[in-house]
């Protein structure tokens, strides 16, 4: 199970992920999707930190990914 707190939910193809943007230890921002059942993990790099991040992209995300 996934720690809930500070993260985003989101269903894609009938699974639950969670989302959050997180810092890398560059200092460079970082979308991260993880499944709730925590199998799949991905980490996506944040092209335009100006505008705010939409489920719309995280689905992108994921369909790029999966």
């Amino acid at each position: 199970m996934v720690s809930k707190k500070g993260k985003r939910r989101l269903e894609y193809q009938g699974k639950v992920f969670y989302w959050f943007v997180k810092m890398n230890h560059s200092g460079i921002p970082r979308i991260h999707i993880v499944s709730e059942d925590k199998k799949i993990c991905l980490e996506c790099p944040l092209f335009d930190t100006e505008v705010p991040v939409t489920p719309k992209e995280i689905r992108g995300c994921l369909k790029k990914c999966l």
